[in-house]
């Protein structure tokens, strides 16, 4: 997999990556992200028995990270908690925050948009939900009550289920001083339906093969 010609290589491979292997990976990169020069090139070897094997992921994740080139590019580190792995920056994320919220039964939407405002206010930083692809955000759920847990762990638990595999990517606006949270469905291309949101009772378009 090469990727080049792009100003966040590591974003774009990540996301390729996801989208080939079917792995929950979420990014989120700096306030002020400098563009990071140079291509991306990795080489591994995956198969439909070793597709699931948490070690060959971190082993191809890592080596991905490790080739964030440039003295300007941000530094990353790969942790994995809630079914997901995570990309966060070396010098910190807002969902890094830790966050307390009562027991609620809402729309997916507005249990999303109250996290974004408790990070904002408890960490300073703004954070606004921004554009979600294959997520019925009028979904009803239940969130339990979370007391100074790191946003990140309670949004894992919001997105991530058995139900709903579903990851995010967090980008500074350095000009506006902000992040946006975008979530996204977790997808195969290669083996499962790329993410919609059809009407109920309507024909489900078959798969799409790549």
């Amino acid at each position: 997999m090469t990727v080049k010609d792009t100003p966040q290589p590591l974003a774009t491979a990540l996301k390729r990556l996801e989208t080939r292997e079917g792995w929950g990976i979420t990014y989120e990169e700096p306030l002020s992200a400098a563009a990071a020069d140079g291509a991306i090139d990795l080489t591994y070897t995956v198969t439909e028995e070793t597709r699931k094997d948490a070690k060959l992921q971190e082993q191809v994740l890592t080596q991905l990270i490790a080739q964030q080139a440039g003295q300007a590019a941000p530094r990353f580190r790969l942790t994995s908690a809630g079914g997901l792995w995570h990309i966060t920056p070396v010098q910190g994320s807002p969902l890094d925050t830790p966050i307390t919220l009562p027991r609620q039964e809402r729309p997916l939407g507005e249990v999303l948009r109250v996290l974004c405002a408790e990070v904002t206010k408890h960490s300073g930083t703004p954070l606004e939900l921004g554009p979600t692809i294959g997520l019925r955000l009028e979904t009803p759920i239940t969130l339990e009550a979370t007391t100074q847990e790191p946003a990140r762990t309670v949004l894992a638990r919001v997105l991530n289920s058995a139900s709903r595999r579903a990851a995010w990517t967090l980008r500074g606006q350095g000009a506006q001083k902000k992040y946006v949270l975008s979530a996204h469905r977790v997808f195969r291309l290669a083996g499962d339906t790329p993410p919609s949101t059809p009407a109920e009772g309507a024909p489900k378009q078959p798969p799409s093969g790549h």
